[in-house]
C-alpha cells in the first residue's frame, strides 16, 4: 500500500478532509500527525490524533458516503493520497489487506464505544489518564531518563475535547496528576513521569455508592 496514490506535502494547519465532503480519495501518512474532528451543533469536538502508518479516509473511499469528519494536520505532513478505485482494487488483489483494513475499522468503532461508556462511568482524573497515556503511544517523545513527553503543538483545548469535559476540570485533574508526581507540567507541555502509576489511575476501579445507613 505504501506504494499506492500520490504522495503530496502539507504545512501544519491544512485541512486534509472536510466533514460532510462528497471526496472519496483516502490518504496514507508516512509522516507527521493529524487531527480528526466532528461538528457538534456550533462547536467542533476532537475525536483522535492518527499519525505515522494510519490510513484515512477509507470508509468513505469503500462506502461511497461523504466524509464523517475533518481531518486537520497538526505539524508538516507527508502522505500518499489514493483514489477510491486504486484502494478497492488493491483489497480486491490483497484479502488479508482488506481483512486488516476491516479489523482496523472495527477497533476504532469499538475504540470510540469505550470511551464514550467511561465519559458515563469514569471521574475526569481516570479519564484524563487514560487519554494521556494513548497520546504517549500515538505521539509521544521518549526521553533518557524513561519520561515521555508530549508534543508542543498539542494544546489543553484538545486534551479537554478527548476528555469530554471542560479546560477548567482538565487542569484541575493535571494538577491532581502533578501533586502526586506523575506528570510534570510547563508551557504546552506534559511529561509523564511515572507511566506505571499512570496506567494504575487509569484502570482503577470505582466502588458502588453504599445505600444511605450502609458503610
Amino acid at each position: 500500500m505504501t506504494q499506492l496514490g500520490a504522495v503530496r506535502e502539507f504545512p501544519a494547519g491544512t485541512r486534509l478532509m472536510d466533514e460532510g465532503s462528497l471526496r472519496r480519495d483516502a490518504l496514507l501518512l508516512l509522516l507527521g500527525y493529524v487531527k480528526v474532528s466532528v461538528r457538534t451543533g456550533t462547536e467542533t469536538v476532537l475525536l483522535t490524533i492518527r499519525g505515522q502508518g494510519d490510513l484515512i479516509g477509507d470508509m468513505a473511499a469503500l462506502s461511497g458516503s461523504p466524509r464523517s469528519a475533518t481531518v486537520t494536520a497538526c505539524t508538516p505532513i507527508v502522505a500518499r493520497f489514493i483514489l477510491p478505485a486504486t484502494l478497492r482494487e488493491f483489497l480486491h488483489r490483497r484479502p488479508a489487506a482488506a481483512e486488516l483494513i476491516n479489523a482496523l475499522i472495527v477497533e476504532q468503532l469499538t475504540a470510540a464505544n469505550r470511551r464514550r461508556a467511561e465519559f458515563a462511568t469514569k471521574p475526569v482524573v481516570q479519564r484524563l489518564a487514560g487519554v494521556i497515556l494513548e497520546l504517549s503511544v500515538i505521539c509521544g517523545d521518549r526521553l533518557a531518563d524513561g519520561s515521555v513527553r508530549l508534543p508542543s503543538w498539542f494544546p489543553q483545548s484538545d486534551l479537554a475535547d478527548l476528555v469530554g469535559v471542560s479546560e477548567d476540570s482538565v487542569q484541575r485533574a493535571l494538577r491532581e496528576l502533578r501533586a502526586r508526581k506523575v506528570i510534570d507540567t510547563g508551557y504546552r507541555s506534559i511529561t509523564i513521569r511515572a507511566p506505571g502509576e499512570l496506567a494504575a489511575t487509569n484502570n482503577l476501579v470505582q466502588r458502588p455508592s453504599a445505600p444511605p445507613g450502609m458503610p
